[in-house]
């Protein structure tokens, strides 16, 4: 998949440095020079050079595009991240995977829960607003998000959410077990911020079924648990929101 990236010129920039910096590979300069119908000296340092040319020359503060593929994005997203310092990386990673409201249902101490765990609920933080969560948090409550929202429901995008509620109320056999697991991983891997999704554990008693992934994203080598757990007939629970639930 193709993608573009905006690359804002600053002072001392050159096309080979840009295409260095942004693709990894100096020798393409050449090509973004071209999709951006550039011509010789290519980037100038004032307005005034631009003029004289300003279809095919750039200048301090204009916009570049670079053709870039998803495989590379991920990859320098990966390299960026390996030289930054740990609070740099922090932010990068919240900046690829997201923010949003935080509105998982409040944690709660119970060994079984209700239909009430499948209610989203907007908190405050401590400065009076609304509170946010960003990162690997964000992602795990999106995916948590499309897990339970049945496939089709969502006006617009019919291809969002899952097809979970289906197997709610089928007889808990190793075989219908199986099934759930493939419908998760292939759910999760619908989210473009998912690289790779792998089954860890999976355990079904009586009419329970608990199950923990391992989510690689977009910014990280290392690999996340995802943990669900339903009962027949019930809610599909996110474990991490449940501190004494396993």
């Amino acid at each position: 998949m193709t993608q573009f990236a905006q690359h804002i010129i600053k002072e001392g920039d050159t096309l080979q440095g840009i295409a260095q910096q942004r693709l990894g590979d100096m020798s393409q300069w050449q090509d973004i020079a071209r999709f951006n119908s550039l011509q010789y000296p290519y980037l100038v340092d004032t307005v005034e050079e631009k003029m004289e040319n300003p279809d095919h020359l750039l200048t301090i503060g204009d916009i570049l595009l670079v053709k870039v593929d998803e495989d590379n994005v991920q990859a320098n997203l990966i390299q960026q991240l390996k030289r930054t310092t740990e609070y740099d990386q922090e932010e990068l990673i919240a900046l690829a995977l997201g923010k949003d409201l935080n509105i998982l249902p409040q944690p709660r101490t119970m060994a079984e829960p209700s239909r009430d765990s499948e209610i989203f609920e907007l908190k405050a933080n401590n400065r009076g607003g609304l509170a946010t969560i960003r990162g690997i948090e964000n992602l795990k409550q999106s995916l948590y998000i499309r897990l339970i929202t049945p496939k089709g429901s969502y006006v617009g995008h019919p291809s969002y959410g899952s097809d979970l509620h289906k197997y709610l109320g089928m007889k808990n056999t190793e075989e219908n077990a199986a099934l759930v697991d493939l419908e998760i991983e292939r759910t999760l891997r619908t989210d473009a911020r998912v690289t790779k999704c792998e089954l860890v554990a999976r355990t079904i008693k009586g009419n329970g079924y608990e199950a923990t992934f391992s989510v690689t994203s977009i910014t990280l080598e290392e690999a996340f648990e995802f943990s669900i757990s339903a009962r027949n007939n019930g809610p599909i629970v996110l474990t991490d929101n449940y501190r004494d639930y396993r």
